[in-house]
């Protein structure tokens, strides 16, 4: 029985949910069908010479041997083939927007394109008992096509000639590579040849190039499907300190934190993401992400398909082997894997160091409430640091009591008066470095968290105090700073000879201090909030005229220097 377009169309546009059963469907040159919800469940072939319309619903395959063709190209939205039926797209290309559920035999035929946008990008439903036989293309939109994206392959038979379109594979500098973490060196190996293989389950790093713009980069194969192993090692390299560049290896995202469809034997419970600049064509930052806990906020448990990403081998008695493999109970089918969402959160703080006022742009070492830790690394609970690329922006991380280096930190509530983390921040340009807390959330009331400045002997108050800033030279610096958690109350202890005082009268600022004039200093100006009003570099003692349209209050004036840091508070009441 063959369904004419207009009793369809009749019917779909009326209904808010329906299930309409079909031997089949063929829809003529100026027929339309539309599919706003429901199921469209065919026993036989599917022709589209007409429009058909899908905005919601599923299209279900329920026959013995199917075809999906017609002259006119098929958006689908949800698509499913029945236990029993064998799908073939017959002519093409056709379009997939959302999930593809196989529980039979589907083949792709090279005439399907799974698509992706700023939106959502489709996916085949890893839960399927069926088969996905023939090449298809998935597409991976990305909001910038600056500099390095790491990738993973979802395809058992495509080669790096996949990514010519979107990366110069004859650059002088290559922009095409793979990772060995057995090299002595650097454990980036230039790989563009165009005929090399993507290896399912491996990571590489592709530079697009120099635009900002959104890109979308299309890959063509044979999906990947059922369990994927791969072979990784901790040899204790200088450089590569046993990190391995792995890939998500299906066309759907996974997850992390999935109860079944991992092994990760001698694998740190940790992911590391890597983020381009948005200046740097060659540079970037990384963030971490462990136990729902996130650096940056955004890096979390769901790793998008043809994702590239950083894991690490445990440390032990040397080479360390690691099982690792990925099945398809690891899979989602969550159409928009976007920032960490984690209504659970612990206890968290969240430092950041920037230079000069671009702290929301700086790095971060975030540190989270957790009976169970240790002030030694946790590779159940820790994140290590893996070092930003990108000289902008300043490296800020935790040092743990065995000298690791960690991204995320997991602490416990101090038994003693205080307990105190060493930090640790390495700079590669001089300048002004700002310290804050963008984040302190569900911190037990009557604890304290500073930032110990042990050179100025100074406590600043993250919860309540504005920012800290300072001038370093460029540099590490691991003995210097230090987050310490106090069920009291401290003062900064420096007992020098420095006097600073501030005062507001008739529209100007009044400053007096013994700080020498020719020091590197600047003044600020700061609400109770901690937000920057106005800043001056410091010229000695003098009065400096304030914006007659800063707001009558309370605000902290603050003079920072290489030596010292000194703030009063002061009223503008006119």
């Amino acid at each position: 029985m063959k369904l004419r377009a207009y009793i369809l169309s009749l019917l779909f546009t009326q209904a808010v949910c329906v299930s309409v059963f079909a031997q089949g469907l063929i829809i003529p040159s100026g027929g339309y069908v539309g599919l706003n919800n429901g199921y469209l469940v065919l026993g036989k072939n599917f022709e589209n010479n007409g429009k058909f319309v899908q905005k919601a619903g599923t299209v279900i395959f329920a026959g013995g041997t199917q075809t999906i063709g017609g002259q006119t190209q098929t958006e689908f939205d949800n698509v499913s083939i029945a236990t029993g039926s064998n799908t073939t797209i017959a002519t093409g290309p056709q379009f997939l927007k959302s999930i593809l559920l196989c529980n039979g035999t589907f083949n792709a035929n090279n005439k399907l394109t799974l698509l992706s946008t700023q939106q959502q990008t489709a996916l085949i439903d890893g839960s399927g008992t069926g088969q996905v036989l023939g090449k298809l293309t998935m597409q991976r939109y990305l909001s910038s096509g600056f500099g390095y994206t790491y990738f993973g392959t979802a395809f058992q038979d495509a080669t790096v000639n996949e990514f010519a379109e979107e990366v110069n594979l004859n650059a002088s500098f290559p922009a095409f590579y793979r990772y060995d973490e057995n090299q002595v060196s650097t454990g980036w190996l230039t790989y563009t040849a165009a005929g090399n293989t993507l290896v399912a389950g491996q990571g590489y790093a592709a530079n697009l190039g120099t635009s900002n713009a959104p890109v979308t980069v299309n890959v063509t194969g044979t999906v990947n499907n059922g369990t994927v192993v791969s072979s990784l090692y901790n040899h204790n390299r200088t450089y590569t300190k046993g990190f391995n560049l792995v890939g998500n290896p299906y066309p759907s995202p996974i997850d992390w934190n999935a109860t079944s469809g991992w092994v990760r034997n001698n694998v740190d419970n940790a992911l590391y993401y890597f983020n381009a600049s948005t200046t740097d064509q060659y540079g970037g930052t990384y963030s971490s992400y462990i136990n729902g806990v996130s650096s940056d906020g955004i890096a979390g448990n769901l790793i998008p398909s043809m994702q590239g990403f950083f894991v690490h081998v445990t440390d032990g008695t040397y080479p360390v082997a690691a099982s690792f493999s990925i099945s398809n109970d690891a899979r989602t089918d969550d159409l928009n894997p976007g920032p960490l969402m984690n209504p659970n959160i612990p206890p968290i703080i969240r430092l950041s160091a920037g230079y000069a006022d671009d702290w929301l742009q700086g790095d971060r070492a975030v540190f989270y409430l957790d009976a169970g830790a240790s002030k030694k690394f946790d590779k159940k609970r820790d994140a290590l640091k893996l070092m930003n690329t990108n000289k902008d922006v300043p490296n800020l991380y935790a040092v743990a009591d065995d000298t690791s280096k960690l991204s995320i930190h997991a602490f416990v509530y101090p038994q003693d008066t205080a307990t105190s983390y060493p930090l640790g921040l390495k700079t590669e340009k001089d300048g002004w470095i700002t310290f804050n807390a963008p984040q302190v959330q569900q911190i037990p009331a009557g604890l304290y968290i500073y930032l110990y400045d042990q050179k100025l002997k100074e406590y600043h108050d993250l919860k309540t105090g504005p920012a800290y800033r300072l001038y370093l030279s460029a540099g590490q610096y691991e003995q210097r700073f230090s987050l310490v958690f106090s069920k009291k109350q401290l003062l900064t202890d420096n007992n020098d000879n420095v006097f600073f005082k501030a005062y507001y009268a008739g529209g100007n600022l009044f400053i007096n201090t013994n700080i020498p004039a020719d020091d590197k200093s600047v003044l600020l100006l700061l609400n109770l909030n901690g937000q920057h009003i106005w800043q001056r570099p410091f010229k000695g003692t003098a009065s400096y005229p304030l914006n007659a349209s800063i707001a009558k209050g309370i605000y902290v004036v603050k003079l920072v220097s290489a030596i010292q840091i000194k703030s009063e508070k002061i009223v503008i009441n006119d």
